[in-house]
């Protein structure tokens, strides 16, 4: 974890300390959900923390702040807080500094935060949904400066000068509670479904999507996730929702953020160069000019899409036509792969967002007004199918939305939309823990679509654990061979096949199997059950490599340690444990240095992310080094330790040791060069290098010695250098006093070099 994904996890821990405490509720989304589901605990490269709450938890939760929060805590919402300036709430730590876009020009609380997405009840009537889009979008536009809302939605400007008139003349506390006494005038109770108030920007949910809540790990703490999880994420991220995607895709979000001060301190650096009023008449003027225009640009833009569809038709049709292209014969041969490379310019306009849009706050306006590219129905349903048996269902899903919505659909693609329902209810079943109902909705889908492989991964999982239980492997094989001759190298069935080989005692085959599995999918699920599973076992292994060291027997022991690398390429300890066989094969000081070093930054990125294990290898590591370099197992492993200290603190307890070392008479070369690194690393350069110099006058291993000649002659090639500079500019006796000084006369000086030279 990064010191930003404490710092929230603090936080988080918190809030689920007050909900769990008054039964209040709320549930883990967007990133923080796929954190539980796919990493048990934060996405590796995420940066925030989201959750819902219902808006009657909500307000309980903020009637508790007087007495529940800790010191330094506060909520940010604009019905607590009039010059709040977004339309969610946010729990924050007001101790510390991370200053958001719609914050800069405002006095909100600007500390570290986690962002509470409130969930108001709406009705099953449209009309009732309507009217509480239309003032939320009001709302918006009178609470946010920096960003247009109410454009996505058409409303009328003159609706938005009303209201803007309205606060000039009754002041914003009476306009603001005249909006929110229409908005939030509803009974959780006699409501089904929840609007997810985000940016201004209110996105329909189910009830029982969210509650009753399940559990799910985030790091070290049981935390709330909704109800229908799967459901939830194909939502909001799609089908991909599970696969962990491509460094280049991976983002985080924009704050400033200043480390060791509070927002009120930054703020009074850069908030008197701002003009508020000037910013605010701006804001107005802009939204004003986007709401008038917001027509006009819709119907602009969705002339050029229309236009744009025009050629992706003629293009599909082009490639159709050369490639002899027979939709029927690849349907009946199941040959989707052909397929979908047939449709990969297709899919790539009609299933983006400027086409169907997202429930998100750039594209909300498409979703509710898509486009369709107009293919024959045979075409279209060939494109949708080939989508759902590659994957894609929610795409299929969207694209059959669509088609319903302008056209109609044939009873082809009526079928299809049901079983991608009766697949997506499989999957709620087996997420709440109803396998045998899910099962039998899964046998009766895979007789119609027997190469589907969504469906066979999901009957796996039943077939898997029957083999678990039951100890019986027969019906397991049987099924994932049938599967691989489908799918073969698929990572997905790779993974249960070393399972299933593991249960048999075939040991180094399924670790075979893992490693394949590991690169032939990027299936998080898979990736987090093979983790998991593997970290049990990495100790035995490590024990394992270690006993194959102690034999001499390195070959061996480096092929198991490339081996577990593979199986476990994220793990610190396997990293560390991987340097023991180069350390033993080294055959010079300057191999040495490099494993020092990679052992140092090994050890400050395990310390950073407490990880005791990992630690521990790489100061094994560095002692190993140590001994090699000459060092007695003790001292080696007294220089791991002054290499490693992290603190003056430790570094003092250290000196104290080294003292204490002293009456004993061994090392005592090494130990005075060792007690030299301490005070260098205090800062103490004068001290360091004498005991360096005392350290010389002793007999010392060899590449001890040499290494603490470097030092010495390091010293003095970057004092001379600095010393040319002052010569040049002023006198530089002074400094040529300071710096050779340490080393005793001129003929002390010359002495020693000419030591160094002979040797």
């Amino acid at each position: 974890m990064t010191s930003k994904q404490k710092h929230l996890l603090r936080l988080l821990r918190e809030i689920d300390a007050i909900c769990k405490k008054h039964h209040l509720r709320y549930v883990m989304a967007g990133g923080s959900l796929i954190g539980v589901v796919r990493h048990e605990g934060f996405v590796p490269w995420d940066d925030d923390v989201d959750i819902y709450m219902p808006k009657k938890d909500w307000d309980a939760f903020v009637a508790l702040s007087g007495r529940e929060f800790p010191p330094h805590r506060a909520v940010q919402c604009v019905d607590v807080t009039r010059n709040f300036t977004n339309t969610f709430p946010r729990y924050a730590d007001t101790s510390s500094c991370v200053i958001h876009r719609h914050q800069i020009v405002s006095d909100d609380k600007a500390g570290e935060i986690i962002d509470v997405l409130t969930l108001d009840p709406i009705p099953d009537d449209d009309r009732e949904y309507e009217k509480y889009r239309t003032h939320m979008m009001i709302y918006s536009e009178l609470v946010g400066i920096s960003v247009v809302y109410g454009a996505r939605w058409e409303i009328p400007v003159t609706l938005y000068w009303k209201y803007l008139l309205s606060m000039k003349l009754l002041g914003r506390e009476r306009t603001l509670k005249k909006l929110e006494k229409i908005m939030f005038s509803y009974k959780e109770e006699e409501c089904s479904r929840y609007a997810m108030r985000w940016g201004g920007c209110p996105f329909l949910f189910d009830k029982d999507m969210m509650f009753p809540v399940k559990y799910g790990k985030f790091e070290d703490l049981e935390v709330m996730i909704p109800a229908r999880t799967s459901d939830y994420l194909i939502w909001h991220y799609g089908d991909e929702w599970s696969y962990i995607p491509d460094h280049e895709e991976r983002t985080s979000h924009m704050a400033v953020t200043v480390e060791g001060t509070g927002y009120e301190e930054f703020r009074e650096e850069y908030m008197p160069g701002l003009d508020g009023k000037k910013l605010w008449r701006e804001a107005v003027l802009r939204k004003s000019w986007q709401l008038l225009q917001a027509k006009r640009d819709h119907r602009i833009g969705g002339h050029r899409l229309r236009l744009y569809a025009r050629c992706v038709v003629m293009d599909l049709k082009a490639l159709m036509k050369r490639k002899h292209t027979d939709l029927r014969a690849l349907r009946e041969a199941l040959d989707f792969g052909e397929l979908s490379d047939v449709f990969s310019k297709y899919y790539q306009a009609q299933c983006s967002a400027p086409f169907v849009g997202r429930e998100d706050f750039v594209n909300i306006y498409r979703f509710y007004h898509p486009i369709l590219i107009e293919l024959e129905d045979e075409v279209f349903y060939t494109a949708v199918l080939t989508l759902f048996y590659t994957e894609r269902a929610a795409k299929a899903w969207r694209l059959l939305q669509v088609k319903k919505q302008i056209s109609g659909l044939n009873e082809e693609m009526k079928r299809l939309r049901k079983d991608i329902l009766r697949f997506r209810k499989a999957v709620g079943l087996y997420e709440s823990r109803n396998p045998e109902e899910s099962e039998k909705i899964c046998v009766r889908l895979l007789e119609r679509y027997p190469a589907h492989p969504g469906f066979l991964k999901l009957r796996c999982r039943f077939v898997m654990e029957r083999a678990r239980t039951e100890g019986n492997t027969a019906e397991a094989w049987g099924f994932l061979r049938e599967a691989g001759k489908r799918f073969p190298g698929d990572g997905y069935f790779l993974k249960y096949e070393g399972d299933l080989l593991w249960m048999e005692k075939e040991k180094d085959r399924a670790l075979a199997a893992y490693e394949k599995a590991r690169t032939a999918t990027s299936n998080g699920i898979v990736q987090l059950e093979l983790d998991k599973f593997l970290r049990e076992e990495k100790g035995a292994a490590l024990r394992q490599a270690e006993e194959l060291l102690e034999a001499g027997k390195l070959t061996e022991a480096e092929e198991l340690l490339k081996r577990w690398r593979r199986l476990l390429p994220e793990d610190p300890a396997v990293q560390a444990a991987e340097r023991f066989p180069r350390i033993a094969r080294a055959g010079s000081q300057e191999e040495l240095d490099k494993l020092e070093q990679e052992a140092l930054s090994g050890y400050e990125k395990c310390a950073a992310a407490e990880d005791g294990e990992g630690k521990a290898l790489y100061l094994e590591a560095l002692t190993k080094i140590l001994e090699k370099s000459g060092c007695s197992p003790a001292m080696a492993r007294f220089g791991a330790e002054i290499q490693t200290a992290g603190s003056r603190q430790e570094l003092e307890e250290l000196l104290k040791k080294s003292e204490s070392r002293e009456a004993s008479g061994e090392d005592e070369g090494v130990l005075r060069k060792l007690q030299g690194d301490i005070f260098f690393r205090q800062g103490h350069t004068d001290t360091a290098f004498g005991k360096y110099l005392e350290a010389l006058t002793f007999a010392l291993p060899l590449q001890v010695k040499e290494k603490l000649q470097k030092t010495i002659m390091r010293d003095w090639y970057h004092g001379g250098r600095k010393l040319s500079v002052y010569a040049g500019k002023t006198d530089a006796s002074r400094y040529l006093d300071h710096w050779l000084g340490k080393y005793g006369t001129l003929e002390d000086i010359q002495r020693l070099a000419g030591e160094f030279a002979s040797e």
